[in-house]
């Protein structure tokens, strides 16, 4: 007997939080954080949608809901239990923040490959395109001093979690499992799959310059789009509605276009 263990509208299990249910969704939106980050970033996400969109976002081992967890340093490792688990009983899109962009990307790439249900649109965020992320010294290797000073060059505020030495070491030990996922990645040799994209930046993101966002281009199917939004590295805690109503406004035409074709 085959058992069924991918997260459902009525169990999202270990991998996956929801927030919020709907009986009669139609859609789901699937979220991936930024690296020292966790699901709840998108927690207030599900109040600014349509009745019928679920919001859910993936709940990776070391932080929230799984601090207990060892944190995961490979990202085929993560990208294939997230793909083993994700819900495909309804259509749905991937948004990815910083490393979520390239978390989004390389699970569907696994999906393609699996020859499963693929994103509708990938909608990645102040994410440098993943052909260009492999850097020669991961930031993992970077001491406690390096380490926090580059995450304040992002705009986080280390300062809260200075006076907290149990704390710090456990966010740090994070970031550097994070920071590795990203750093080491390399597109798999031979992978041609394309799909749509959008891609989003803040203006004032110091991190992400304008050749890394758009060479998205590299990977998306004709259509591809970029918009920027006034902020830094971390522009979507200020601009949440407005870059949610551009997300589903792209995703409403998405599926227009769709029904035209077939009229």
């Amino acid at each position: 007997m085959v058992v069924n263990m991918r997260a459902s509208a009525i169990d999202p299990g270990r991998w996956f939080r929801r927030f919020g249910a709907s009986a009669g969704a139609r859609r789901r939106l699937i979220c991936f954080h930024h690296a020292g980050g966790g699901p709840s970033l998108f927690r207030d996400w599900q109040q600014h949608v349509a009745p019928y969109t679920e919001v859910w976002a993936a709940a990776i081992p070391g932080r929230e809901t799984r601090f207990a967890e060892p944190p995961l340093y490979r990202l085929d490792t993560l990208a294939m239990m997230l793909a083993d688990m994700l819900p495909l009983d309804l259509p749905f899109a991937f948004f990815g923040h910083s490393l979520g962009g390239v978390v989004g990307f390389e699970v569907a790439r696994q999906l393609h490959e699996r020859r499963l249900p693929l994103p509708k649109r990938l909608f990645v965020s102040a994410c440098p395109a993943p052909q260009l992320c492999r850097r020669e010294r991961s930031r993992a290797t970077l001491n406690d001093t390096e380490l926090l000073r580059t995450l304040e060059s992002f705009g986080a505020t280390p300062s809260e979690i200075l006076g907290h030495p149990e704390y710090l070491k456990v966010v740090l030990s994070v970031l550097r499992a994070d920071f590795n996922l990203i750093d080491s990645y390399v597109v798999p040799e031979g992978s041609a799959f394309r799909l749509p994209i959008t891609a989003y930046a803040g203006t004032a993101d110091a991190h992400i310059t304008p050749t890394r966002i758009l060479a998205w281009e590299r990977w998306a199917l004709p259509g591809f789009a970029c918009r920027s939004f006034e902020g830094d590295h971390f522009y979507l805690n200020h601009q949440r509605i407005a870059l949610i109503d551009d997300l589903f406004a792209r995703w409403r035409e998405d599926g227009a276009q769709r029904m035209a074709a077939h009229e």
